[in-house]
Order: structure tokens, then C-alpha cells, then sequence
């Protein structure tokens, strides 16, 4: 290993240790009187469970890491151990685990004082907790929970020698719209191995924005890894400084479709036509289709950062569109605002002509959880003339 990789690493698992030596002096004393090991670790994780997740994602992304090298250069270079095991390396920890402390903590236990203690921490953590919940829940929000086959090829196409910068954060943007486990460990690849400074920082504000708690690191850390030194030259002093600022508006999104591979390839389950009005039902179906495994598309999430209400033009009709003609089926959230929404009358129309199924589902079901998603038969919505429907004129 490499000397600033062996040093990043072995900082990543000293910091770890010493989260847990902290941690562990906070919840001593809230011990059953006869603990075991799990009986520390469960009780550590219902205290620290965005801290413990985050280890964790960094135990996974290790384990990775070793795997790939395995295959490559047939030997693991960190060898990093799960949660579990590593723990067990903290002062702390053994100082708590040892038979003398044991018998003497067992011998004294008081279980009136046990339980105050235990109220008192709760007290003090659960708004702690809350607060990251929330933070968490926020950054969920503008995601889908959902791993569609076209991520693994938007990260190969990212991956490529030939992918310039700017095409990068596009991807970047994509990427983003999605919360899985594949996409969580791409952005703590990016902000391990990233050379360009704008494309690693946002992975790491990425990740800290779902609490992982990254490791950022400096500019003069990164390795290339190459033997040409013309290639090195400008991967150092030319690509890692490249920055780009993406025009969020329905014009580059509709130039995006029709000219790059990472929105040609996108692909969806669902179209929702709904009326912003209905969006927290909404949010709640979409949050069940992910559940069974489906990709969504909802303007405002998928393309949120293009699609805006006060910039809404041609264009913003052409993407609508196209991601009609992407989608497999379309769901029309039925609402007195959606049965009088002109958009929703020519989203439908539009699907009608592709031929594809169109189902419905009440906002009065979805309000009592009840996901009964019918096919719809009734072309109350029908309008040969429906081209002609004045959207942009709204």
C-alpha cells in the first residue's frame, strides 16, 4: 500500500476507533447488569445509529475495494474488518469487556441508577438523532430508492479515459437523483480517487448530506496513476483544476436528450402525471413504487433541476415527451385538480397514441395507504385535437 493511501486509510480507522472510545464512555453505565458483547453493540447502535451506518459504508466500500484488487493484482490491501470486529480494537471496549470490570460492574449495579442514566442519555440523544433523521429524510426526498439497470452504465460511461469533465457532472447530476447502495459507494470511490477538485467535493457533500461523515481529501493527496508523463502533466496540473457549471434549464435538458448517451439510455417504470398540487400523494406512491422495485418518473424529481415552473417553455414540453416515450406504463393520480390539469389531459393523450398502458389511482386510496392501481378504461381524457391544448400559454 502506498504510502498516502496506507496514511488516509489507517486516519479513516483511527478516527473510527476514537468516535467509539467517546461513545461507548456515554452508555457504560446503562448496561444490563450480566452484558454481553451484543448486548454493548445494540445498545451502542440504538445511541449511534447514523454513526454506526456510517461506519459500516465505509467497511462495505473497503471490503470492495479488496475485492477488486483481489482479482487485479491477487492479494487485498486493507483488509478492513466489519463493524463487529473492529471495534473490539477500541480502549474502551475492552476496558468494558474484561472479567474484571464485568464482575465489579455486575457486584455494583444499581438498577434504579442504571435506569436513571439511561433516561438521561435518551434525553440528550434522541434530538440529536431526530435532527439527522430529518436531514436524512430531506436528502431522501429529492432521490428514488431504486436501483434502475441504467445506473451500472451511466457509472461505466463516467468511468471512461475519454469522458471529459463536463460530461462528468452531468452524469454526476444522475447519479444523484438516486439513493441505493451502488450509488452511495460510487460517490466514496469519487471522493477517495477523483482527481478533479469540483467532481470530489461534491461527492463528499453528497455523502454528507445522508450523514456517511466522508474523509475529504486535499488536492495534493491525489495519485495518478499512470506512466506517460504527458498524461500525468494534465491530469495534475490541467484536469484536476477543469470546472463547469451546468445551465439547469429545460433548453439543456432537451439539448442533453438529444445528444448524449446518458439520458438516451434512461429508462422508466412509471410516468406520473399528477398536478403539483397533489404532491405530497405523490411523493407517498412514489415512495411505494420504489418499495416493489419500480423507477419512477416525476417531473420534480427526475428533473427537478431543469424543469421549473417559472421556465416553462417548448422545450420543457419536448422533455415531457420524451420521458413519456421512455416510460413503460403511465399512473394518473386521479384529484379534482388533475381531472381539470390541461398537462395531465395531454400527457395521457400523448401516452394513448404510444399505445401503452394507462392505469389510475385516487388521492382519497393513496391518503388510507391502499396502492390500488387500476387500469384505466374510460377515454374520458380522449381529444383528437389534443396537440393543440394552449400549455405554454398557462
Amino acid at each position: 500500500m502506498s504510502g498516502v493511501t496506507k496514511s488516509i486509510y489507517n486516519h479513516e480507522v483511527i478516527d473510527i476507533i476514537k468516535m467509539w472510545d467517546q461513545q461507548i464512555k456515554t452508555i457504560e453505565g446503562i448496561l444490563p447488569q450480566n452484558y454481553t458483547i451484543k448486548n454493548i453493540i445494540d445498545i451502542l447502535k440504538d445511541f449511534y445509529p447514523h454513526e454506526w451506518n456510517s461506519v459500516q459504508a465505509k467497511y462495505e466500500y473497503y471490503y470492495i475495494k479488496d475485492k477488486h484488487l483481489k482479482r487485479i493484482k491477487n492479494k487485498y490491501r486493507y483488509n478492513m474488518l466489519p463493524p463487529e470486529q473492529l471495534i473490539k480494537k477500541s480502549q474502551s471496549f475492552k476496558k468494558i469487556t474484561s472479567k474484571e470490570y464485568q464482575l465489579e460492574y455486575s457486584k455494583n449495579y444499581n438498577k434504579d441508577v442504571c435506569y436513571e442514566q439511561y433516561n438521561s442519555l435518551k434525553k440528550k440523544r434522541q434530538p440529536k438523532i431526530e435532527k439527522i433523521n430529518s436531514k436524512i429524510e430531506k436528502a431522501k426526498q429529492k432521490t428514488q430508492q431504486v436501483t434502475p439497470d441504467f445506473l451500472e452504465k451511466l457509472i461505466g460511461l463516467y468511468n471512461r479515459k475519454n469522458t471529459s469533465q463536463k460530461d462528468k457532472m452531468y452524469i454526476i447530476v444522475e447519479l444523484k437523483k438516486y439513493y441505493n447502495s451502488q450509488v452511495i459507494q460510487f460517490f466514496f470511490k469519487l471522493n477517495d480517487t477523483e482527481i478533479n477538485k469540483q467532481l470530489r467535493e461534491i461527492a463528499f457533500h453528497h455523502l454528507q448530506s445522508f450523514n456517511y461523515q466522508p474523509r475529504l481529501r486535499g488536492q495534493k493527496h491525489m495519485q495518478i496513476h499512470t506512466k506517460s508523463k504527458k498524461t500525468k502533466d494534465y491530469l495534475k496540473n490541467e484536469y484536476a483544476f477543469q470546472t463547469y457549471k451546468i445551465p439547469f434549464d429545460p433548453d439543456e435538458l432537451e439539448y442533453r436528450i438529444n445528444n448524449s448517451f446518458d439520458q438516451k439510455i434512461k429508462n422508466y417504470d412509471f410516468f406520473i402525471s399528477h398536478s403539483s398540487k397533489d404532491s405530497k400523494y405523490v411523493q407517498k406512491l412514489i415512495t411505494h413504487l420504489n418499495r416493489k422495485g419500480e423507477n419512477v418518473y416525476c417531473d420534480w424529481i427526475s428533473d427537478s433541476d431543469y424543469l421549473k415552473r417559472h421556465l416553462v417553455r417548448q422545450a420543457t414540453l419536448n422533455v415531457i415527451k420524451t420521458r413519456l416515450e421512455q416510460s413503460k406504463k403511465v399512473v394518473f393520480v386521479d384529484s379534482e385538480y388533475s381531472t381539470h390539469s390541461l398537462w395531465c389531459k395531454y400527457e395521457l393523450n400523448y401516452f394513448y397514441e404510444l399505445k401503452k398502458p394507462i392505469y389510475y389511482i385516487k388521492t382519497s386510496d393513496i391518503e388510507r395507504d391502499n396502492y390500488n392501481i387500476i387500469l384505466l378504461r374510460d377515454k374520458w381524457f380522449f381529444d383528437n385535437n389534443y396537440r393543440n391544448i394552449p400549455l405554454l400559454e398557462q
